[in-house]
């Protein structure tokens, strides 16, 4: 980097909430100054577009990252030409992006655009003539600096946290892993939205409709969510870490990235490897079926040298190339 930079992180409250920490700290490390703003879609865009304009005069900004293509619900895109014309904007697709179709000419007001959805980047050069790059959501610095070790205690054989409801395929693989478990007396735990609870009666209704529907499942599920430092503990305490993408992305999810940076063993639904070094069976593990769910978790539950070397050369790989701080690297160079 030649010099520092003031940078703007343009995000939403739900990231905010999960990555704004892992961000500012690396992009700390890269000696930069991070301003993150929040998006408030209560607001017209007219407005918020002005409280923009006024962080990038006030603070100085160099450089303000999208961390996603943002629209309001009047379907307006908040990036306008009087934006890319005080400031130099890139994108950061962190969600697929909108329909590609849908795409109007402020898709060229970005003077960068990076995708974690290599499809993404396809359909920028196919339709746009857009030369994106590449670029999945890595770990941030909280996830890979405390490494795991032999003196670690790992007292859960199976985890999984993320949001379930609705998500059909989540669901499917996680009760077969669950009638395992149940089968072979393994310590499963999942967390997360799983039924909503908003109310006693949806607590209590939703509760029972899932308890029949995944009468395995049941057994292991807790409705709620945890603070990204509490999931690095469960990480580390679990002898497999499930990953399972949802529908629609054909590339590697930033769970991959955070699981593995300390050491932890993660077994994944195989994906588009596009050009990353990742290699099954050397960094990490995959499945692309229940039953190949299946035979790799007995596999794995009865070697444990082989689980924990893998676990050791994954996060070797996380922490040296793909870790937030190389990615921010690569951004703001």
């Amino acid at each position: 980097m030649e010099k520092n930079m003031n940078t703007c992180l343009v995000t939403n409250q739900r990231n905010s909430s999960i990555f704004s920490r892992n961000m500012i700290a690396a992009n700390t490390q890269l000696g930069n100054c991070t301003e993150i703003f929040e998006l408030d879609y209560d607001k017209s865009v007219q407005v918020e577009r002005n409280r923009l304009l006024s962080v990038i005069k006030h603070k100085k900004i160099d450089i303000v990252l999208f961390l996603n293509d943002f629209r309001f619900p009047d379907q307006t895109f908040l990036i306008n030409e009087t934006i890319s014309q005080q400031v130099d904007c890139r994108l950061w697709v962190w969600d697929a992006m909108h329909d590609i179709n849908d795409l109007k000419n402020h898709i060229y007001l970005y003077s960068k655009i990076y995708s974690f959805e290599i499809n993404d980047i396809l359909q920028l050069k196919k339709y746009y003539s857009i030369e994106g790059e590449y670029l999945p959501l890595f770990a941030g610095p909280e996830f890979y600096t405390s490494p795991r070790t032999s003196e670690d205690k790992q007292d859960i054989d199976i985890f999984f946290i993320g949001t379930i409801a609705g998500i059909q395929k989540r669901l499917e693989i996680l009760e077969a892993a669950a009638k395992l478990a149940y089968e072979k007396n393994y310590k499963m735990l999942v967390l997360g939205r799983i039924w909503h609870d908003h109310h006693w009666h949806q607590r209590i209704i939703g509760k029972w409709k899932f308890k029949r529907r995944y009468p395995y499942l049941f057994k292991y599920v807790e409705n709620k969510v945890l603070a990204p430092r509490d999931v690095i503990e469960y990480y580390k305490r679990t002898k497999i870490n499930l990953n399972i993408h949802i529908e629609g992305h054909t590339c590697y999810n930033c769970r991959t990235f955070e699981v593995m940076a300390n050491n932890n063993f993660l077994l994944s639904d195989r994906q588009n490897i596009c050009d990353l070094k990742l290699e099954e069976g050397h960094h990490f593990e995959c499945y692309a079926n229940t039953r190949e769910l299946v035979d790799k978790i007995q596999y794995y539950m009865n070697h444990d040298d082989e689980r924990n070397q893998i676990a050791n050369e994954g996060g070797q790989l996380i922490r040296t190339d793909y870790n937030l701080v190389n990615a921010l690297k690569m951004i703001f160079s």
